[in-house]
């Protein structure tokens, strides 16, 4: 089994048992939620209501073995500073970065995006911005998250950000329909290496691939009545790099 798996969450999934997920133990040890999209979409309500009830539920081991965290998914059609102030604005009316928050996650997808947006200059622009206003406000350093786009557009670093994670759902992090097979060629080609990858988001909420072997699916959350996502941490200290992490 692998040493830790966080879920991530969207208004659109049903509600998790945050006590009977919490209560599972290992590999279980965290939870993302999306806080905020481009400059219109705030989660506010939802956000604070997750939040307040996944930390009540894991008290004490709260920024020991139990952590929570934020997303924002950036448009590429306007601008990075700002969408990383309209994030903070909602993570703040949120309860803001608590002892058990993990960096801020911006996610950069080509999902409603304009096909003229998704080009390198844009992606990589847009992103910064985001990235630097980010580590301005908080002094902390982001983590991107990304896939198909990033390698499709050529991206040659993290945009600004420390760590990465990357989506590819299956059993096997390596290239799938790119001129490689392994996994360092992979990571290289979404932007980052090995040493710099905290997760794989390995499990879909809408994808029911075989997750890697002797790791939890996407269906076997516990307190999720249907699938989610789940992202497995890949360095070998697991838990401990998590709690590296914390403000």
């Amino acid at each position: 089994m692998t040493a830790a798996c966080i879920i991530d969450l969207y208004p659109g999934d049903k509600q998790v048992d945050w006590k009977v997920y919490c209560a599972a133990g290992p590999p279980w040890h965290g939870a993302i939620f999306k806080a905020s999209q481009a400059l219109r979409y705030s989660y506010l309500e939802w956000l604070t209501h997750q939040r307040s009830l996944f930390i009540a539920a894991a008290g004490d081991r709260y920024g020991l073995d139990l952590f929570d965290g934020m997303y924002h998914y950036l448009d590429l059609g306007q601008d990075g500073t700002k969408q990383a102030d309209f994030f903070m604005h909602n993570v703040e009316a949120s309860g803001g970065e608590q002892k058990g928050t993990l960096p801020a996650m911006v996610d950069v997808e080509r999902g409603g995006q304009l096909p003229t947006d998704c080009t390198l200059a844009r992606v990589e622009h847009v992103t910064r911005g985001f990235a630097e206003r980010y580590k301005a406000l908080t002094g902390r350093e982001a983590t991107l998250y990304g896939g198909e786009l990033l390698r499709s557009v050529g991206v040659k670093d993290r945009l600004g950000c420390s760590r990465s994670a990357v989506a590819l759902y299956g059993p096997k992090l390596q290239g799938r329909g790119i001129d490689t097979n392994t996994t360092e060629k992979f990571l290289h080609a979404t932007g980052t290496d090995l040493a710099h990858t905290l997760l794989w988001q390995y499990g879909m909420a809408d994808d029911p691939s075989e997750p890697p072997a002797g790791y939890p699916s996407s269906a076997q959350v516990p307190g999720a009545p249907t699938r989610v996502d789940v992202s497995a941490v890949l360095q070998s200290d697991g838990v401990s790099a998590l709690r590296a992490l914390l403000s």
